[in-house]
């Protein structure tokens, strides 16, 4: 899970699972020679979640790491999506964090406290929803850069560890509401089952994810077999109506997980059941599935992507001159341009920004985004794909197809605009020309 030089991020909530780990890292973390950082996200729901971010921090501090708090307002993000309880909306909010702040340190490990006795509520939690295989194989130790170290723990012994160490940690008073079914299943029904039916549930939960996951394998290269044959066009991923009529729903609803994923989204599985319904139902239609993404049939095809008529699609170069402007139709904004004498006003890296002009080439241009450009952001030393930039800045998934960036003729970017800039040509005490790039409206 953890090699040597690895740069990890601790997702520490301050109840006694995460504040555990973070404690048994903290002990292990120079026989392991890698690096760890703590990130602690208030998601606004309890008003005492301020005095537990401050809590977090300072022991994180005691551990002998940096520790970043940040606050996001997860029931105004269930408010402007609907159809996302509060439990998933807040998912969606604190993995979106995760990926932020670690693109943004350069952590290529994130770490969460899941323990076995998660992996039991997830699979009763998932079952009495009526989840798929994939939902019921529950979570591993490993998952790309997500790393699950107490995965092979339960809860008892993770609190005995808490109590031995004398470990301070946050109740989250929450946590004991039955009106919540995850704290149904934790409080009344996994100990009724292990004091009258089966008391190493944990155990046999664990076993049943392996089983099923061996299912979800042969599943998913049935499945690939269907992606395979998919046509993709300006952002949209089409598939021949009369080939995926073939799938079953089960194929299909995963096929279209798998198209989600590929595309960004987290969709509720509401919405992929319409999806697959209007598939094999008779007639064309269309869903809007949110965040400016539609799925549609018709005679012929089934798409996912935007329409064709609020497309954001532009491709010409543009030779910007300075000073001079220049005005990108498709995208509503218009990019300034001057040189001048050093002062005071560096901009704020959204609407404008200043650059050493030394070490600017020109002639300049404004153009779209290939899909492999990297830069080194402004306060970063590692090289990030812009791409990856504009998705933890939230860009839709259309928009980052065209993004607007001003880069030398050679192709060098000099501002990704509304978002950043690269380090090398921030302002110094040296500086005596710089070049300000100043943007004017936009749909970003």
């Amino acid at each position: 899970m953890i090699e040597k030089g690895d740069r990890v991020m601790l997702a520490v909530s301050g109840g006694a699972d995460s504040v555990a780990m973070m404690y048994a890292l903290s002990k292990i973390k120079a026989h392991l020679g890698s690096e760890f950082f703590v990130a602690h996200l208030n998601h606004m729901i309890r008003p005492e979640a301020v005095f537990e971010g401050e809590g977090v921090k300072k022991m994180a501090e005691e551990c002998g790491m940096n520790c970043f708090v940040e606050s996001r307002n997860v029931p105004e993000y269930i408010k402007n999506h609907k159809g996302l309880s509060l439990e998933e909306g807040a998912r969606v909010v604190r993995y979106e964090f995760f990926e932020e702040l670690a693109s943004k340190h350069n952590a290529n490990k994130i770490a969460t406290a899941h323990h076995l006795s998660d992996l039991t509520e997830n699979f009763f939690l998932r079952l009495f929803r009526g989840s798929g295989i994939g939902g019921l194989v529950g979570m591993s130790p490993v998952n790309g850069k997500y790393i699950k170290p107490f995965l092979i723990f339960d809860e008892q012994n993770i609190r005995k560890y808490v109590k031995i160490n004398r470990l301070e940690f946050f109740e989250d008073k929450t946590n004991f509401d039955t009106n919540y079914l995850r704290n149904r299943i934790r409080h009344v029904l996994i100990p009724k089952i292990k004091s009258e039916f089966c008391q190493n549930i944990e155990e046999s939960v664990l076993n049943t994810s392996q089983i099923l996951k061996k299912y979800q394998e042969h599943v998913d290269k049935e499945v690939e077999l269907y992606f395979k044959s998919s046509t993709e066009k300006a952002g949209n991923i089409c598939f021949d109506l009369k080939d995926i009529q073939k799938a079953d729903d089960l194929i299909l609803s995963e096929l279209f997980k798998m198209v989600f994923k590929k595309m960004d989204l987290y969709i509720s599985n509401r919405k992929i059941n319409s999806c697959v319904n209007m598939v094999l139902k008779k007639g064309n239609g269309e869903l809007n599935l949110g965040k400016g993404i539609y799925f549609s049939k018709n005679g012929k095809a089934v798409c996912f992507g935007t329409k064709k008529e609020n497309s954001f699609e532009w491709k010409e170069s543009l030779e910007l001159s300075v000073p001079g402007e220049v005005k990108i139709r498709e995208l509503s904004v218009k990019i300034y341009s001057e040189l001048k004498a050093v002062g005071t006003n560096f901009g704020d890296g959204k609407n404008s920004v200043t650059l050493e002009a030394e070490k600017v080439q020109f002639p300049l241009v404004v153009r779209p985004l290939s899909d492999v450009e990297k830069i080194v952001p402004f306060g970063m030393k590692k090289e990030v794909r812009v791409r990856d930039i504009l998705k933890n800045h939230h860009v839709s998934y259309e928009l980052r197809k065209t993004f607007p960036v001003v880069s030398q003729i050679d192709g060098k970017i000099l501002w990704v605009v509304g978002i950043t800039f690269p380090d090398d040509l921030k302002i110094t005490g040296k500086t005596r020309r710089i070049l300000s790039l100043i943007r004017e409206g936009g749909v970003f």
